[in-house]
């Protein structure tokens, strides 16, 4: 597959890791339409691509992303005058739900996906990040869910991943209500990034470090780990034992089982497992 974009850098650098970068650098990475409508269709082909099974996400530049373009997006907000207010509202409700799926294609792929966040993270930029598997951060990265601060209620992701994500409901609430910017330190004390670097270098090291380390795997595993963690994640224990139950009665009898059997009781080096 071929990735080339105008707001994003896409490099395969080797051992099945892609790394995805926000390149709106004038703008810090701030979330026009384009970049917008590309996050999900690079996300999109990045799942079905055999030659990719991490991906590593990141801004280039001074930040991740400061978050939605007011500017670029005031004229999709400026409605017909001449629809009625029904009309006009299913209009709204398609946008919004477009914008959605470009971010949910993120927590669908199947391949694990590493923020590597530095600079700003605000508004926007935390729905993407909501959206990934694992986040880092370098230790000067400023964060804030902004959306209330400029007049609405966060409406792509923040508000219905981040409970998932952080235990502390009084501290999310919060921050979303007051739009107040915390940073690194509290970012790791609440669970919302696992992990936070002395300099920048050391976090795009480390998220190719834990990308190779997983891209090693077998990806009949690793894809399968992700996808049940998502399902349980939205249903019952019982559910979600049924679930990977029924997934597994089929992944199961893949060779990557054996091959990997075979590694490990013998201490040697782990198998060079064919793409999926």
């Amino acid at each position: 597959m071929t990735y080339s974009y105008n707001c994003l850098l896409v490099n395969d650098i080797g051992g099945g890791v892609f790394h995805v970068q926000l390149n709106r650098t004038k703008q810090l990475n701030a979330l026009d339409q384009e970049i917008w409508d590309e996050i999900g269709n690079v996300f999109n082909k990045l799942d079905t691509d055999s030659n990719c099974r991490v991906v590593i996400l990141s801004g280039n530049g001074r930040a991740f992303s400061t978050g939605i373009d007011l500017t670029s997006f005031s004229s999709s907000l400026a409605m017909d005058e001449n629809l009625d207010v029904a009309r006009r509202s299913r209009n709204m409700l398609r946008m919004i739900e477009k914008m959605q799926y470009s971010f949910t294609l993120i927590e669908k792929c199947s391949k694990p996906v590493i923020a590597a966040i530095h600079g700003y993270c605000l508004g926007g930029g935390i729905d993407i990040t909501s959206a990934c598997d694992i986040r880092y951060c370098s230790k000067e990265t400023d964060f804030s869910v902004k959306e209330v601060a400029v007049g609405l209620a966060a409406d792509v992701g923040s508000l219905n991943r981040l409970p998932h994500i952080i235990g502390n409901h009084s501290w999310l609430r919060e921050v979303a209500l007051t739009a107040r910017h915390f940073g690194a330190k509290e970012a790791l004390e609440q669970g919302y990034v696992s992990r936070v670097f002395e300099t920048y270098d050391a976090l795009i090291a480390a998220a190719k470090e834990t990308a190779k380390t997983i891209a090693t795997s077998s990806p009949v595993a690793v894809q399968g780990t992700k996808v049940v963690l998502n399902y349980a994640r939205d249903h019952t224990v019982d559910d979600s034992l049924r679930y990977v139950a029924m997934w597994n009665m089929s992944q199961l009898q893949t060779d990557d089982i054996a091959e990997s059997a075979v590694a490990v009781m013998t201490k040697g080096p782990k198998p060079n497992y064919s793409k999926l």
